[in-house]
């Protein structure tokens, strides 16, 4: 489940896992993990292409879907809606 603290532990890091691996991910309460880092750069990309209309109706639909279904709450997902717009 994607939390507002993974978000901002993705932020922080610009969306580079391997700078945060390399830090070992010192001072990160989040428990971000490999598999939620995936995640988020794959919804990233989704959110933009529905946002920018680059996308059919039925994969906007899907992503809007796996959003609800993955995130624990609406500012959790305005994070990423956020995230997706500065790409």
């Amino acid at each position: 489940m994607l939390t507002l603290a993974k978000i901002q532990t993705y932020e922080r890091f610009r969306g580079d896992i391997d700078g945060f691996a390399r830090s070992r991910g010192r001072g990160d309460t989040s428990g971000i993990t490999d598999e939620d880092w995936s995640l988020i750069d794959r919804l990233r990309q989704a959110i933009y292409l529905v946002a920018t209309r680059q996308a059919a109706d039925s994969f906007r639909a899907q992503t809007e879907q796996e959003l609800q279904a993955v995130t624990e709450d609406e500012p959790t997902r305005e994070a990423l809606r956020s995230l997706a717009r500065s790409y």
